[in-house]
């Protein structure tokens, strides 16, 4: 595992930077869930160690931290974390560590690569790793098309000097749209071919998914997911299938602060059986951002908005994750906007067409789930609004 983060973070030193600013950034999370699960088996991390019939209470500390270096071009981010069970001295200890990173070869092209490893320990032992590359695609400013494709092992220590592996190819595709501000959707097909164990017995799987996000006020979401995989041996005439679903309700006070209620149910038919999970939790999320450190260069002073032709172009600098969208009166406030397309001296510019007039107007970034208003630079016309807060102010001759 450790190798896999130390090779992507190497990365950093060959991926191209062009002079442009940089920004390093440290996070943190702390998860606390308890709940009911009524079959162990079908748990992710649990089920090697604990008989399928077992109906223990749920009670987990999830810690993670992790570091990111964003630029104009590039993105490389690591983090760690484990998972410890208070309530269950037979529970194993569970070690995760990701890495990605990206480099955006245009405004709707870039690629990237990412991998990890997770370790689990009880007496024996497991452990994982993964590498995958990947390309994404953004059609347009609220969708994104990703495709990876690699390798996966498993190792699981059997004995005193015995282990048993299982070696992977991996590909995937994943979808991921905002249909509206408030609402975004996911899915997620996959397919695996590998070998396994002593006898270099044969499988494949395959696989798909679909979640929906939504966001009825800017401080709650309700999350719905659906997915169903399964896996053949060579050695089974039946296959191996699982089909799960899940609701999540939760409430974000605080942008550091996530309270969440969840219930998932599992259902899954084995060649050497069959059983269900019933899965019932709450908890507390905590998390926190700060900036360590980094480069940054001034931004040319210019205008924001410039008259043209039948017109006004709109023109940000702004060096981070996401995309800027201009909103404001002249479409209702309309969210998340028309998006800016980023130019090659690093600032974010579109053209609205308007007649003469003026207008008030807001920037705001569309990252994946975040969204955020973006500050607009010292040199900006702007005006208070009813509100108490500032809007930038376009006029078109």
């Amino acid at each position: 595992m450790w190798r896999i983060l130390l090779g992507l973070s190497c990365l950093l030193g060959l991926l191209p930077q062009s002079g442009s600013a940089q920004q390093w950034t440290g996070t943190a999370h702390l998860a606390l869930t308890g709940g009911y699960q009524t079959n162990t088996y079908l748990d992710p991390v649990l089920r090697s160690w604990n008989d399928r019939s077992s109906t223990p209470g749920l009670a987990a500390l999830t810690p993670q931290v992790g570091i990111a270096r964003a630029a104009r071009r590039t993105r490389l981010a690591a983090a760690v974390q484990t998972r410890l069970y208070p309530r269950r001295a037979d529970a194993p200890q569970f070690v995760q560590g990701h890495a990605q990173a990206r480099y955006r070869l245009s405004p709707s092209w870039s690629v990237g690569t990412s991998g990890g490893g997770t370790r689990l320990r009880l007496g024996s032992s497991e452990e994982s790793w993964w590498a995958l590359p990947s390309v994404r695609w953004t059609p347009t400013a609220s969708t994104t098309v990703t495709a990876r494709g690699g390798l996966s092992q498993r190792s699981v220590a059997t004995g005193p000097g015995t282990t048993v592996r299982q070696d992977s190819r991996l590909a995937m595709l994943n979808v991921a749209s905002w249909l509206t501000d408030r609402f975004r959707t996911e899915g997620r097909v996959y397919w695996s071919d590998g070998r396994t164990g002593a006898m270099e017995t044969g499988f494949g799987g395959t696989g798909a998914s679909v979640r929906g996000t939504y966001w009825p006020t800017s401080q709650w979401s309700v999350e719905a997911e659906m997915g169903v995989e399964q896996v053949q041996y060579e050695t089974q005439s039946a296959r191996d299938r699982l089909g799960r679903g899940g609701l999540k309700v939760a409430w974000h006070p605080r942008t550091t602060v996530t309270v969440f209620a969840q219930t998932r149910a599992s259902a899954a038919r084995l060649a050497n059986g069959s059983g269900t999970d019933v899965h019932v939790a709450a908890g507390l999320r905590l998390r926190t951002r700060r900036v360590l450190g980094g480069t940054s260069t001034s931004p040319l002073r210019r205008r924001v908005c410039r008259a043209v032709e039948n017109g006004v172009q709109v023109q940000v600098p702004y060096d981070g994750p996401g995309t800027p969208h201009v909103t404001g009166d002249f479409n209702g406030w309309s969210l998340p906007g028309t998006s800016l397309t980023q130019t090659d001296d690093g600032t974010w510019s579109t053209t609205l067409s308007l007649p003469s007039g003026e207008y008030a107007y807001r920037i705001r970034i569309v990252n994946g789930d975040e969204r955020r208003w973006l500050s607009l630079p010292s040199y900006a016309d702007t005006a208070d609004d009813a509100f108490g807060g500032t809007n930038g102010v376009c006029t078109v001759p």
